[in-house]
């Protein structure tokens, strides 16, 4: 018999000003099956490399009050399946999931409610966590984080994490940059971008490197940034391929677009670029 059920992806958001948020778990509720469950990231080391500058216990505590929630509307959700005494009416799981997916300001809520049909329910739950929350950690997104964590903890051990920080440069055309050097008058004079060009897509190599020249260039030619700039980016694993082959072709449209490149983990060569004049 296939169940209707109800469910709705945990968001993660410290930081309300930029947007930026990450799937760390799924509910999901199921009238006619009786069902109301949860499942949580309990992996803390995928928040800290998502979020590098964020303390991990502001994760922990957000989550476990949240967990905690759930497990008390679950609670009751569950005596409203059974009809318990006194308890109240099994319309009050569907009033219940309502109110956890209603529009809050906090770091951790419910996203706007989603629909599916089921067998089992709890095995859905668990399908959805490792869809939506399980590959969300394995994306092109996340593993540019990871890179840009190596290139942070470069700079900061160097102690230049106050000369090299986050900006948007650009005032119609806008482009975000976690490292970038402004001189007195405020205006940029160096950056570095981290990337991942360690996909096994050779077509998504090209793309993500020739989307950042184009950016690069475009600043440089709306006098954005007057300086020089450098790729700190994570190569193909392997040397022969599609991908070796396109990481080949892309170094040389960096080097005659004039931006320096090093490997993230090129500890002397990153140092050298962000301490020159």
């Amino acid at each position: 018999m296939k169940h209707a059920c109800r469910y709705a992806l945990v968001r993660f958001m410290p930081y309300a000003q930029t947007g930026e948020f990450a799937n760390v778990g799924v509910v999901l509720m199921s009238q006619s099956a009786r069902f109301f469950g949860c499942r949580m990231l309990d992996r803390v080391g995928r928040i800290t490399a998502f979020f590098d500058e964020l303390d991990v216990g502001v994760y922990k505590r957000a989550r476990d009050i949240f967990r905690d929630e759930l497990a008390r509307v679950g609670e009751m959700a569950q005596r409203a399946f059974i009809g318990a005494v006194n308890g109240p009416s099994i319309d009050f799981a569907n009033f219940a999931f309502d109110e956890i997916v209603k529009p809050r300001q906090a770091i951790i809520y419910a996203d706007t409610h989603r629909a599916v049909l089921a067998d089992d329910p709890s095995e859905k739950l668990n399908e959805l966590y490792e869809h939506y929350v399980g590959r969300s950690f394995v994306t092109p997104v996340y593993q540019e984080r990871i890179v840009e964590q190596r290139v942070r903890s470069i700079l900061r051990a160097a102690d230049l994490q106050m000369a090299y920080q986050a900006r948007v440069l650009g005032t119609g055309y806008k482009a975000k940059l976690p490292f970038v050097r402004v001189n007195e008058d405020g205006v940029a004079i160096k950056l570095i971008k981290p990337l991942d060009l360690g996909q096994d897509d050779p077509t998504r190599l090209y793309d993500h490197g020739w989307e950042w020249v184009g950016k690069v260039k475009k600043l440089q030619r709306d006098g954005e940034l007057r300086g020089d700039a450098l790729f700190a980016v994570r190569p193909p694993q392997q040397n022969f391929g599609a991908s070796a082959s396109a990481f080949a072709d892309l170094k040389q449209e960096f080097e005659r677009a004039g931006i320096i490149t090093s490997h993230d983990d090129d500890r002397e060569k990153i140092l050298e670029f962000a301490t020159s004049d």
